[in-house]
């Protein structure tokens, strides 16, 4: 509803300037302060909630092949057929071809001739097995780590 006369048409158009000048300071108030509070929100992040892990349960410590075919070996009747043996700690496997009475060793050691199969190859080795403490133990250095 406007004015009838004309000065107060005038001081009602500076009226209406008035206002709205008002009102867009105030959004563009809000336009600035706004951001900067979602950002002041952020700038001190609750800290974060894990929940606790369990340490990992220590490994078992690698069998050997020695010891893979000595157990073999042990086992083996002497004379006996060709037998497998396989160690799934390093991959490798084998077949033990010979097991016979140890000629140079008393104490039941046998002699034994294997084949080893594993990443670096296939090797056949001789060697000697003799029981010790329970379990049976390769004798000297036969080249099978």
């Amino acid at each position: 509803m406007a004015p009838a006369s004309g000065h107060n048409a005038m001081s009602y158009a500076a009226s209406e300037r008035l206002v709205c000048h008002s009102m867009l300071s105030k959004l563009i108030m809000v336009a600035i302060v706004s951001p900067a509070l979602v950002l002041a929100a952020c700038s001190h992040p609750e800290p974060l909630q894990t929940s606790t892990v369990a340490p990992a349960a220590p490994t078992a410590v690698p069998i050997t092949d020695q010891t893979v075919i000595a157990e073999t070996v042990g086992r083996a009747a002497v004379g006996s057929d060709p037998l497998a043996w396989a160690n799934p700690s390093t991959g490798s496997a084998g077949v033990i071809e010979q097991v016979r009475p140890g000629t140079n060793n008393p104490n039941g050691c046998r002699d034994f001739v294997t084949s080893k199969q594993s990443l670096e190859g296939v090797t056949r080795f001789n060697g000697v097995a003799c029981p010790a403490d329970g379990s049976w133990k390769i004798n000297g250095s036969s080249g099978l780590h």
